[in-house]
């Protein structure tokens, strides 16, 4: 007799096109059958004792709800985050090491995955917002505010930008080199980069900071549909001064504004204020013509 299957044998990520291609050893309901498309992600690479610091998921779009099932040796319960609740999203790639975030009302849910799995999470992600960025694309003149664009911070924004979506307001403040004192002793280091861009889907985020700190071989990429977006504000922190981008749920964004991109950053927050009120506006007045 063939051995029971166990995907967390699997090593690869998978797309899921059908409930066919699903592990059978998930055991998905019959509730989430005739699903939209669907990605497996393997469990960690396992340790010389075979343990793994995460369990296989599988993740599903049915009818505009994203739904991430985790291995039954697990013991987690299904989380469901509907499309209209989701506040914010956060996809990281450091060499190595991927992780998937997912914020909106009632949940805050991190999936990580090995990057040699990127291309099928790539499709998945693309397919997804598809579903949950109901915008047109701008088609208002493009604003750049800051540095020319370096060509780490050009890449990922050409990745990560849809085939019709285009830029109406950007600010980069590129990596530097800042100094520090350690036991009175000056000490140089590199501060890492922030790119946000305005365009007629979405708030984008890009920053190569990993935990505060830069990371010369990677990006995260976070983005929030306009409707999630409350207020953009320079504000003051402990540090200097950061942009505060405050969504409907989940915590803000705090994006660290050097002294020398002050006003800059300011000018970023005034027109991104201007742009998502205007938004807005013309949103409420196609509303009012539907009814």
């Amino acid at each position: 007799m063939r051995p029971a299957i166990d995907s967390r044998d699997y090593i690869v990520a998978l797309e899921l096109r059908s409930a066919g291609d699903c592990p059978p050893d998930f055991d998905l309901p019959a509730s989430l059958a005739g699903f939209d498309t669907g990605l497996f992600l393997p469990r960690d690479d396992p340790d010389w004792l075979g343990r793994s610091s995460y369990p296989p998921r599988i993740l599903l779009l049915k009818d505009s709800v994203l739904h991430i099932v985790t291995h039954p040796s697990a013991g987690e319960p299904p989380c469901r985050c509907a499309m209209d609740r989701i506040s914010s999203v956060e996809l990281g790639h450091m060499l190595l090491k991927g992780w998937l975030r997912f914020t909106g009302s009632g949940f805050d849910y991190t999936l990580r995955y090995n990057t040699r799995g990127f291309p099928s999470v790539f499709r998945f992600m693309r397919i997804f917002r598809d579903q949950l960025l109901r915008g047109a694309p701008c088609g208002t003149p493009k604003v750049d505010l800051g540095a020319a664009l370096d060509i780490k911070f050009a890449n990922a924004l050409a990745q990560e930008l849809d085939s019709e979506e285009t830029v109406a307001v950007r600010f980069f403040q590129p990596a530097s080199d800042g100094k520090f004192f350690w036991w009175l002793v000056p000490r140089r280091r590199r501060i890492a980069g922030d790119l946000l861009a305005l365009t007629g889907m979405r708030l984008l985020w890009i920053t190569d900071r990993d935990r505060g700190s830069y990371s010369r071989y990677g990006t995260i990429v976070s983005y929030a549909p306009f409707g999630a977006v409350r207020t953009v504000e320079l504000a003051s922190v402990r540090n200097g001064h950061a942009l505060r981008i405050n969504l409907n749920s989940g915590p803000p964004w705090l994006v660290p504004i050097r002294a020398d991109f002050g006003p800059v950053g300011e000018g970023f927050a005034a027109r991104a204020s201007r742009y998502l009120a205007n938004l807005m506006t013309v949103s409420m007045r196609s509303g009012e013509n539907l009814m």
